[in-house]
């Protein structure tokens, strides 16, 4: 049956526009009820129009994370779904990003909707869809949803099933995505290796309340370990008022956890040694706490696991990193003899070419990785017992294996500042600020220029920068590395000057 939506628009409403995962906005400002039920009757649209009737499936999997409300507003896209002849696997409980991805997979699903704001303060919501190869739908698929949806928000019109209707009919079932994505994680990952390391290692544990809770713990109990979860009921104010990204100020409890209990175990000997491992609100990017309790930065982990992809678990290939992400993985691809392939910012590009078999790994500098012949979307709970494995297979600390890379790699210092602007007045100068860009530069030489996402510079000493507007906030997001933190600070600092 058809609903129409008492909800008025006026030319001041905000639109929808899908960004770098999705679309999302403020809980009851404008996302709400209606612009949930008009996207996923766009969606809807864009799946009969793309396949003309001919579905390989209709089957669409629909899963929520821990925020306020969305449980909710899963069920009303649901429910659009179904009155639209869709057939929904609902998750029963709330979902990490990355257990969707391998729903998608094992069910053969035409996609998924995913109801999360990932690490967005809590007062954010949004719609993530991924089409059927299970990784973040692409620019070409959002665009034609972002302008079906702004059409139809304009009529506040979609076909809509009440759930329980829904439910006596069969067009929606609930399941568990959880059992079957650890089981799956147990096969990949050598838990006969971690396991030998289980006397050594004592990991604190955090989700920050969202979606990653218990699983990781799951699976160390299988393996013998002893650890610590914290933060592991639902909180949709997020402690309060927190946004869950694993970032160092988030991570600060953790980070004190772990160097009091190294502390009190440092007279004990033989004694464990104690790191931490940390999922966003959606479980999709990481944290890891070395001994110190100090956070290493996902500019380090990547290239750290590439390397020992290749030398610990004899796994050997190109590599995938976004336009932002650090070059030390290029030089660790060049040691071996691999390449490197370079895509916008935006895990759908990564994903598509995991998906592929194009690369063994893809990586981001925003807590982004994943590897080949696993989910072709992020996965911060995977990346987090990868390092595990790895830590098992050296039998070194962190602190001495990241000191050993940049040792060999190095030396290379990254780093990204976020400066709120106005993004319509930074569109209209960039172009020519760029153009009229200095050939020297504080003192560097530039060897060349890159649009791919962004502007981004290149000097002959190996640094660069790149400047870009975010795709989910009002933020231009200034990107560098450079041989010394000075000289990367001097560089950011300058650039921000020169662009604002």
């Amino acid at each position: 049956m058809k609903e129409i939506s008492a909800l008025c628009h006026s030319k001041e409403s905000p639109w929808i526009e899908f960004g770098t995962s999705g679309y999302r906005g403020r809980i009851a400002d404008d996302f709400t009820f209606d612009a949930v039920k008009t996207v996923s009757q766009a969606i809807c649209d864009f799946l009969t129009e793309k396949y003309g009737g001919s579905f390989p499936s209709k089957k669409i999997i629909i899963g929520y994370d821990t925020r306020f409300l969305s449980e909710e507003f899963a069920k009303l896209s649901s429910c659009v779904f179904c009155a639209n002849g869709f057939s929904v696997i609902f998750a029963n409980t709330f979902t990490p990003t990355p257990v969707i991805a391998i729903k998608i997979l094992k069910e053969k699903a035409l996609g998924a909707i995913n109801i999360t704001a990932s690490h967005n303060p809590y007062n954010y919501n949004g719609i993530k869809f991924s089409p059927d190869w299970g990784g973040p739908a692409l620019p070409e698929d959002t665009e034609i949803i972002t302008r079906k949806s702004n059409e139809l928000l304009k009529l506040s019109e979609y076909k809509f099933m009440d759930i329980d209707d829904a439910k006596n009919r069969g067009l929606l079932v609930e399941a568990d995505f959880i059992s079957d994505y650890a089981d799956l994680i147990k096969i990949k990952l050598d838990l006969k290796l971690i396991s030998k390391n289980n006397k050594n290692i004592f990991p604190f544990i955090t989700s920050l309340h969202g979606t990653g809770q218990g699983i990781i713990g799951n699976v160390l109990k299988e393996a013998g370990f002893e650890f610590e979860e914290i933060d592991k009921e639902r909180d949709a104010f997020f402690l309060p008022g927190m946004a869950p990204d694993p970032s160092v100020k988030n991570l600060r409890g953790l980070g004190k956890l772990i160097k009091d209990y190294n502390k009190n175990a440092a007279g004990n000997k033989p004694a464990k040694l104690a790191l931490g491992l940390a999922t966003d609100g959606d479980a999709d990017r990481y944290g890891i706490l070395d001994e110190d309790g100090e956070l290493v930065e996902p500019n380090i982990i990547f290239p750290l696991l590439y390397n020992y992809y290749i030398e610990g678990k004899g796994i050997k290939g190109d590599v995938a990193r976004s336009v932002a992400t650090t070059a030390l993985v290029d030089r660790v691809a060049k040691y071996y003899g691999f390449k490197v392939i370079e895509t916008p910012v935006g895990f759908k590009y990564l994903g598509k070419l995991i998906s592929e078999g194009k690369v063994v790994m893809a990586g981001e500098e925003s807590s982004g990785l994943t590897v080949m012949g696993h989910t072709p979307d992020k996965d911060g709970i995977y990346t987090c017992l990868l390092v595990l494995e790895m830590l098992s297979y050296y039998r070194k600390p962190l602190k001495l294996l990241v000191k050993t890379l940049l040792e060999k790699f190095g030396p290379i210092y990254s780093k990204r500042i976020n400066v709120p602007v106005d993004k319509e007045k930074f569109k209209a100068e960039i172009d020519e600020k760029m153009e009229n860009f200095p050939s020297v530069y504080e003192g560097k030489k530039v060897t060349g220029k890159n649009t791919t996402d962004g502007y981004k510079v290149f000097f002959d000493d190996d640094s660069w920068l790149l400047a870009r507007l975010s795709g989910t906030e009002d933020l231009m997001r200034i990107y560098g590395e450079s041989d010394t933190a000075e000289n990367l600070n001097t560089l950011i600092n300058s650039f921000q000057e020169y662009l604002i």
